[in-house]
């Protein structure tokens, strides 16, 4: 993961990366850290999730663990969900013309 700081507010902020764009963008990582942590845990045992159902779950953890979080949550799913598509811990996959999430079975090493 690449971290940097802003000099302005002194936070830590990391990189995200759109996997078919290669567009990148900087998060706080107070913001990056728990919504990666709500994805993960929505979709750890999980055949798969649409994107609905995965942000429902999101939306109900976030809400819990940050209470005053006024952002989208939404946006920062999907944002964060396509960076770990990226470094190949979350996968996309059709089923009966379903698009949906899971964990990657097979996650890259280190990861």
């Amino acid at each position: 993961m690449i971290y940097g700081k802003s000099s302005v507010f002194n936070t830590k902020k990391i990189i995200v990366t759109h996997p078919s764009t290669g567009t990148e963008r900087k998060f706080d990582t107070a913001i990056y850290e728990p919504v990666k942590s709500a994805i993960l845990q929505s979709l750890e045992g999980s055949r798969g999730k649409t994107f609905t159902e995965l942000t429902d779950d999101v939306v109900k953890i976030i809400r819990k663990k940050m209470p005053d979080f006024k952002k989208s949550i939404p946006w920062y799913t999907i944002s964060i969900r396509l960076d770990l598509e990226t470094r190949g811990i979350v996968e996309t996959f059709t089923e009966k013309g379903k698009k949906l999430n899971r964990l990657n079975p097979r996650p890259p090493k280190g990861k």
